[in-house]
């Protein structure tokens, strides 16, 4: 009986983790498509990526610093950049 209790609450963490996989992916697509129409109608501040001149001095005062992690992750706070997008919009300051 224990087994068949712990064998079920396995099963239903797998599934939830699953649909949980599902739905960021959902989430990630639309934020995609969403900036791409902020993008295409001049609102680029709208934009879950828009990084403002403010933001923009100080990571490039911290990368020319020579604290690039720092600058990353100040870009990863201000906006919805993962780790990877983060990093090559450093790169390109």
């Amino acid at each position: 009986m224990e087994y068949a209790l712990a064998f079920g609450f396995i099963v239903y963490i797998f599934f939830s983790y699953s649909e949980i996989t599902k739905l960021k992916k959902q989430v990630k697509l639309q934020q995609k498509q969403l900036n791409e129409c902020c993008r295409l109608t001049g609102n680029k501040e709208l934009c879950s990526y828009f990084v403002s001149d403010e933001i923009k001095e100080k990571v490039l005062h911290l990368k020319d610093s020579g604290k690039l992690i720092e600058a990353v992750k100040e870009i990863r706070l201000e906006t919805s950049m993962d780790l990877v997008e983060a990093k090559e919009y450093v790169d390109k300051l």
